[in-house]
């Protein structure tokens, strides 16, 4: 199947723009606490004997600058899966055929549309829902419907879901590994990962390698 063009999508335009927001904001909020720790020091401020007044507003620890990228790392996932859904929302409005073949709705589900027009664009946002659920069948269905390769190895698809997967565990289990997240893992890290435990890693780390991934999904996409 000759690939779909996809430049200028809006989707690609937003995403790149939300990943960098992203990526500016928590860097921004990081220089802001250095600064902020620094010009304490330098003015003697913490030596005050108003300072414990303030102390939670002014102070942060190294456990919540690791929170910092944590949410940021969350923060890139929720950018990318919103660019999912829209993503294949404006190729099947850009390209209408690529829908025709595709489940049929009930009546029950449109019949208070007003036109064909308010039906067209139920049906389109209901199939970009259930064809971007997750990773694979989104990844799969623009390679079959659109002949779309977001992932140009096998290995680079299976890297952005072990890293989903880390997102997963910090935001369901409390950062704590699990049997999902140990069998995800088994092709990056060598030795056996120990289930109910916390998982240590260095947060900011994370943050920049998803901020790569997902850019190099961004200039992949831009070439086509």
């Amino acid at each position: 199947m000759k690939n779909k063009n996809t430049k200028n999508l809006k989707s690609l335009e937003n995403f790149k723009q939300q990943i960098e927001e992203t990526y500016d904001l928590i860097n921004t909020l990081e220089a802001q606490i250095i600064a902020t720790n620094e010009l304490l020091e330098f003015t003697g401020a913490k030596k005050s004997l108003d300072y414990p007044k303030f102390e939670k507003l002014l102070n942060v620890t190294d456990s919540q600058s690791k929170k910092l990228y944590e949410l940021g790392f969350i923060s890139f996932f929720a950018n990318f899966e919103c660019f999912m859904f829209e993503f294949l929302k404006d190729l099947f409005k850009k390209y209408p055929s690529s829908f025709h073949s595709e489940k049929t709705i009930k009546y029950d589900d449109i019949k208070d549309f007003e036109n064909t027009k308010e039906i067209k664009d139920y049906f389109i946002d209901s199939l970009a829902i259930d064809k971007s659920y997750d990773i694979d069948t989104w990844n799969n269905f623009l390679s079959q419907k659109f002949g779309i390769k977001i992932f140009k190895k096998s290995k680079d698809l299976a890297f952005l879901k072990a890293l989903n997967s880390l997102r997963n565990i910090i935001l369901h289990s409390g950062s704590k590994t699990n049997s999902k997240f140990r069998n995800d893992m088994r092709s990056f890290i060598k030795s056996p990962v120990p289930i109910g435990q916390d998982f240590n890693l260095d947060r900011k780390k994370y943050f920049i390698i998803l901020y790569r991934t997902l850019k190099k999904i961004i200039q992949d996409l831009e070439k086509n």
